[in-house]
């Protein structure tokens, strides 16, 4: 059995730890570069709306790798939603609404996983129908909100939360579970 000398275990372990320092903040940022993606979940309406609906989000952005453990980057979505229901003036009525946004995000990154905050502002577009109801809204507000994000080679999973501010339908909370796609 060959004998190790202390000096030859002291270059070896102050090696491999060069090595794992060196290579921590190529795993700490998250995937840089253009991504595209896509996600479902749930709509909540508030005042007179206060109702949950469906909706879909397509997602395109930008992630900057300049600095380890920080993301930045910048993202449009498009986002659809089903149905609210809802009662305004004793009347029953629905309210569709669909938005694009345009937002900037910025995360922290540990390794595959990360967590994000992001705001910006929607252009959104709200249907009104119902009878004596019928009114079209449109408008130009912030949107704000948080994330977490599991890293799986180019693919990754998104779980999010935002808030369509608005004043003349009110508050839109989103709630959506996506993929992204990292080129």
């Amino acid at each position: 059995m060959p004998r190790t000398t202390p000096l030859r275990s002291l270059l070896a372990v102050s090696l491999a730890t060069g090595l794992a320092l060196a290579a921590a903040p190529a795993l700490a940022t998250g995937a840089t570069g253009l991504y595209l993606g896509g996600g479902v979940g749930q709509m909540h309406g508030d005042n007179d709306f206060d109702d949950e609906a469906d909706m879909v989000k397509l997602t395109a952005g930008y992630n900057f790798g300049w600095l380890p453990f920080l993301d930045l980057g910048a993202e449009l979505g498009y986002i659809n939603g089903d149905t609210l229901n809802g009662e305004v003036d004793g009347r029953s009525g629905t309210l569709e609404v669909s938005a694009v946004e345009a937002m900037g995000v910025a995360g922290l990154s540990f390794g595959p996983l990360g967590f994000y905050a992001k705001a910006g502002m929607a252009d959104w577009d709200g249907e009104r129908r119902g009878r004596g109801l019928t009114r079209d809204y449109s408008g130009t507000d912030p949107v704000y909100g948080l994330g977490a994000r599991f890293e799986l080679l180019d693919l990754t999973g998104r779980l999010e939360v935002e808030r369509l501010d608005t004043d003349e339908i009110g508050d839109i909370d989103m709630f959506t579970a996506g993929v992204v796609y990292t080129f």
